[in-house]
């Protein structure tokens, strides 16, 4: 083989070795967000049951959209202020999956809501959309969306 065509035949090795580390580390950092996101998932539904406004005011992008599941469009400000004046809310999680796009994570998933409305108990079964965006070093939801599911 000729130096030119050895030369060639190293070139594109040396290009099938970068594209194949390079695809492999884009799905250890979107991994990685994934498994962030979800980790924050789960904190957002213990603030929400302990009432940690706090908590909830880091996790919510100050532009934070809500469709609740009875079908209220709320805003950060609205979510927050309902957290205090609802009763204690279970939620539990059957099922989440998150899909990374670059710097956005959309968690979807299935959720039981347990809590007391008007001195009377309810639970309520949902699917979620969940967006996340990566803003100022740290993953914030910027919209939340759960649909009432029949049991």
């Amino acid at each position: 083989m000729s130096s030119f065509f050895l030369r060639i035949a190293l070139l594109i090795a040396a290009l099938a070795l970068a594209a194949s580390t390079t695809a492999r580390a884009q799905e250890a950092v979107n991994g990685d967000a994934g498994s962030k996101v979800l980790a924050l998932e789960r904190l957002w539904g213990q603030a929400s049951h302990l009432r940690d406004i706090k908590a909830l005011d880091a996790i919510f992008d100050d532009d934070f959209v809500n469709l609740d599941i009875d079908g209220r469009l709320m805003t950060k400000a609205q979510t927050l202020a309902d957290t205090l004046t609802t009763g204690p809310v279970e939620i539990v999680v059957e099922s989440t999956g998150a899909r990374v796009h670059g710097n956005t994570v959309i968690v979807t998933g299935v959720l039981h809501l347990k809590g007391v409305d008007g001195g009377r108990p309810y639970v309520r079964r949902g699917r979620f959309v969940d967006t996340w965006l990566y803003r100022k070093g740290h993953w914030v939801v910027i919209a939340s969306e759960t649909t009432p599911m029949e049991d």
